[in-house]
């Protein structure tokens, strides 16, 4: 099938995944899943997770208020671009929520493959926050409750309010990866019991599937939507 075909397959795929999101969630949902984004091994026994809630809360604390931090400076693109990046890479594995989001092919990806969807995976989350950045202006955080689910993960509950009243409050819940001997890391964020990451998983997924499970049309996709968004950018004068 010609490259054309494929392309227009693709952006009927994302376009119908699109308005998916807009049904499930809303505008203000994808919104916030934005500013969240901002989102095995040896178990610790039960009175060391209990003791590291404290620990869960603070770390989600600390996130909320760097976005917030960022977005009270009237920050430029690149600044939002490079202060995105070291939110991610504090806050959460990427290797391990990028891998997660295409399921069993990351395992039959080659070496090349992998970087290649870490890299466009990463650039378009930036380019949607980057672009949307002015929206998470007023948005509040507003912890709610933490605690344990099994040994390994901690769940954290809380509400996300507009100032401005222009969303409804929202019911998020982060979903902590707890390891002995590693730092907390956020995995995944649900909006209204809506999780994020299984979401995108089945986006992806979708794309890969109607291309007969091939990972590189996924990628291109993401390059050209990654172009796409900055074009927009561009063309908004921020």
């Amino acid at each position: 099938m010609p490259l054309s075909s494929h392309k227009n397959k693709l952006w009927c795929i994302d376009t119908l995944a699109y308005r998916f999101y807009q049904r499930v969630m809303g505008k203000g949902r994808l919104l916030i899943w934005l500013y969240a984004v901002l989102l095995g091994g040896m178990s610790l026994p039960a009175s060391a997770n209990v003791d590291r809630l404290d620990e869960g809360v603070a770390m989600i604390n600390n996130l909320v208020s760097s976005v917030q931090d960022i977005a009270k400076q009237q920050s430029t693109s690149t600044e939002i671009h490079d202060q995105t990046n070291r939110i991610i890479d504090q806050f959460f594995d990427y290797e391990s929520v990028a891998s997660f989001t295409i399921g069993p092919y990351w395992r039959k990806a080659s070496p090349e493959q992998k970087q290649d969807y870490l890299k466009t995976f990463r650039e378009v989350l930036i380019v949607q926050v980057a672009n949307n950045f002015d929206y998470f202006r007023t948005l509040e955080y507003h912890h709610v409750n933490a605690a344990n689910k099994g040994q390994d993960w901690i769940i954290i509950d809380g509400i996300i309010h507009d100032t401005t009243n222009t969303y409804p409050d929202a019911v998020i819940s982060w979903r902590i990866r707890n390891i002995a001997g590693e730092p907390l890391t956020i995995f995944d964020l649900s909006v209204e019991n809506v999780s994020m990451l299984i979401t995108q998983k089945d986006e992806n997924m979708a794309i890969i599937r109607q291309n007969k499970g091939n990972l590189d049309a996924l990628i291109d996709l993401l390059r050209e939507r990654s172009k796409d968004l900055r074009m927009a950018r561009n063309d908004s004068g921020s």
